[in-house]
C-alpha cells in the first residue's frame, strides 16, 4: 500500500470517525522538534555512546516537514506547535538557536530556546537570546545521549540564572526529567516541587507527563504535583488512557496540554506496555531503534493520533465536559504562551510571522 493509499483508506477514515469529533477548531501541539544534522557535532546513533540508538530518527526535520506532519495527522484543523531544537550535547547551541529562531517565523509556530545550567553559557547569554528573538521560554538541555539518564537531579539541570529569568518573565520551562525512575522517583519529585515553589512565576511543563508512560509510574508520581499549580504536564508520546485518567483525576485537566513529540510521533504505530517498560510497535520501514518493534501485519495510524485517542478515552472515563476536553488540545496551552511577559512576547512573535 502506498502512502497516499494509506492516508485515504486507513488514516483518513479513522481520524474522521474517532478523533475529529472531539477536537476544537484549532490544534496546538506543545512539544515538537525542528532541526538539521548540519547543526550537530555528531549523529547520536553514530557516536558510540551509551544510549545512542535509543531513538533513531530523521537527520533533517525542517519546519516545513513539521507543518506537513501536522496537516497529515490533523487534516481538517489549523495546526500550531511549540517548537525547539535538538536538546542534547550533540547540538551546537548557537547554530541550533539560530535555526529554531528562523523556524519560529513560520505562522503558527511558537519557539523555545535551549536553556539549562549544564550548557555552561556565558553569563547573560540566555537573556540576550530572549531579548533578540521572541522565544516564549526554554526547553531544558539534556546533558546526556539517549536513555543514559544517570543520577542527575533537577538542581543540576536548572540554576538561578535560568529560573530567575523564567520567574521574571513567566517563561515556559519545558522540562524532561532525568533518572531512570522518572517523576516517580522521590528525588525528582522533590526537585520539581522545590523549583515550582522557589520560582512561582515560572510556567513549568513536564515533558511526556514526567516521562510516566505507564500507569505504574504515574500512580507513584502524580500526588506530588497536587499543590504546585504552576507545574503542567504535556502528553507527548503518552498513549495509555489510564495514565491520563490519573492526571485528570488527581490534578484536573486544566494543567494538561496536548503534545506529540514530532517527528517521533509521525510514525504509524503505538506505544504499548510490555512488563515494566514501553515498546513502540510500528509499521515496517522505520530505522531500527531501541524499544522499537516493526511489523507489516498490523493496521496503524500516526502516533500523534493515538495520543489524541488516549486523551479522548481518559476524558470519557472521568466524565470531563466537552469544553474541558477540547481545552486540552488548544486553550490550556495557548493560555501559558499568552502569559509570557504579560503577552508582549507572543504579540511580538506573531508580528514577525510570515
Amino acid at each position: 500500500m502506498t502512502d497516499t493509499e494509506r492516508l485515504e483508506k486507513v488514516d483518513g477514515p479513522f481520524y474522521r470517525n474517532e478523533v475529529a469529533p472531539i477536537l476544537p477548531p484549532k490544534v496546538l501541539d506543545f512539544h515538537t522538534h525542528t532541526w538539521s544534522a548540519q547543526n550537530w557535532k555528531v549523529k547520536p546513533w553514530e557516536s558510540g555512546k551509551d544510549g545512542g540508538t535509543y531513538m533513531v530518527t530523521d537527520e533533517e526535520y525542517p519546519p516545513e516537514r513539521l507543518a506537513s506532519d501536522g496537516r497529515r495527522a490533523f487534516p481538517d484543523r489549523p495546526y500550531e506547535a511549540v517548537i525547539f531544537g535538538y536538546p542534547s550535547p550533540v547540538a551546537d547551541w548557537e547554530k541550533d538557536t539560530a535555526f529554531v529562531a528562523a523556524a519560529g517565523q513560520h505562522r503558527g509556530f511558537y519557539p523555545l530556546v535551549l536553556g539549562g545550567q549544564e550548557l555552561a553559557l556565558p553569563p547573560g547569554r540566555l537573556r540576550r537570546a530572549l531579548d533578540a528573538t521572541p522565544f516564549l521560554g526554554f526547553k531544558v538541555f539534556l546533558n546526556w545521549i539517549g536513555d543514559a539518564y544517570g543520577d542527575k537531579t533537577i538542581e543540576q539541570m536548572l540554576g538561578p540564572e535560568e529560573m530567575t529569568l523564567a520567574n521574571e518573565r513567566r517563561l515556559v520551562v519545558l522540562l524532561h526529567v532525568p533518572r531512570s525512575g522518572r517523576l516517580a522517583d522521590p528525588v525528582i519529585q522533590a526537585g520539581v516541587v522545590k523549583l515550582a515553589k522557589d520560582y512561582p512565576g515560572a510556567q513549568i511543563v513536564l515533558a511526556h507527563c514526567g516521562r510516566c508512560y505507564l500507569p505504574s509510574e504515574m500512580r507513584r508520581a502524580i500526588g506530588a504535583l497536587r499543590d504546585v499549580p504552576n507545574v503542567h504536564l504535556d502528553t507527548s508520546m503518552v498513549m495509555d488512557a489510564l495514565v491520563l485518567q490519573m492526571v485528570m483525576d488527581e490534578i484536573g485537566s486544566d494543567r494538561l496540554v496536548f503534545a506529540t513529540d514530532f517527528p517521533v510521533a509521525a510514525m504509524r504505530g503505538r506505544r504499548v506496555r510490555v512488563m515494566d517498560h514501553w515498546v513502540d510497535v510500528v509499521l515496517d520501514g522505520y530505522p531500527p531503534s531501541a524499544y522499537r518493534l516493526a511489523s507489516d501485519g498490523i493496521r496503524a495510524t500516526f502516533m500523534a493520533v493515538e495520543i489524541a485517542v488516549a486523551i479522548r478515552d481518559a476524558a470519557e472515563r472521568v466524565g470531563l465536559t466537552d469544553a474541558r476536553r477540547r481545552a486540552i488540545f488548544y486553550d490550556n496551552g495557548i493560555r501559558l504562551l499568552e502569559a509570557v511577559d504579560q503577552g508582549r512576547a507572543i504579540q511580538r512573535l506573531r508580528g514577525e510571522w510570515r
